[in-house]
């Protein structure tokens, strides 16, 4: 059943549509932003220890979520994922302001067909009480990309943007905390998509 849902979801959500290729220019520039933002977060910890030894900027906070998607209208369909949806890196540009790619890879077979999708999001955490891990609210607006490849098809992409709302609870003297989000996705491909999220997950925060 949960190798149906998926297959319902990557094919209505990435069905061949002529209109997609319009989007091809888009989504290819996407790509090579979120491979900059994310080079770019792998490296700023080290320079920016270099510039300055400040206690408000250059933690690490590493994840995984489990999550529980629901599409909206004509993308919908319900999908599952446990332990681990998504795989994240955030780096603290301050106490208020968490820069945050993450992304997933998932390959998916039945009845003789396989199903890989990928997903790749750049977000910024708004940490409005300015505590990284304490008990507080963060808005995080995201951009993304995301892709499916279906065995014996054609492969399909398509760009998507977001906005998710979450509370991060710390344990461990601080530096492990249990996180969850609620959030909204829009995909840009073929006449448009939906879907709400739900996250359950780990982060470990490196200082």
């Amino acid at each position: 059943m949960a190798i149906s849902i998926a297959i319902k979801i990557a094919t209505s959500e990435f069905a061949d549509d002529p209109s997609q290729t319009k989007l091809f220019p888009l989504i290819k520039m996407m790509k090579k932003l979120l491979v900059v933002a994310i080079a770019l977060a792998l490296v700023a910890p080290a320079a920016r220890a270099q510039r300055s030894s400040r206690h408000d900027s250059g933690g690490i906070e590493l994840g995984i979520d489990a999550g529980l998607t629901f599409g909206v209208g004509n993308s919908s369909g319900t999908l599952f994922s446990l332990p681990t949806q998504v795989f994240r890196l955030g780096y603290f540009l301050s106490d208020k302001l968490e820069f945050e790619p993450r992304f997933s890879i998932n390959s998916i077979s039945g009845g003789g067909n396989t199903v890989s999708t990928y997903d790749l999001e750049a977000g910024l955490l708004l940490i409005p009480d300015g505590d990284r891990v304490g008990k507080g609210f963060y808005l995080r607006p995201f951009v993304g990309v995301a892709g499916v490849s279906v065995s014996g098809g054609n492969s399909a992409n398509a760009g998507n943007a977001g906005v998710g709302v979450g509370l991060k609870l710390p344990f461990a003297d601080r530096r492990l905390a249990t996180r969850l989000e609620a959030n909204y996705d829009h995909g840009f491909s073929g006449g448009g998509s939906n879907t709400i999220g739900l996250l359950a997950g780990l982060s470990f925060f490196t200082r």
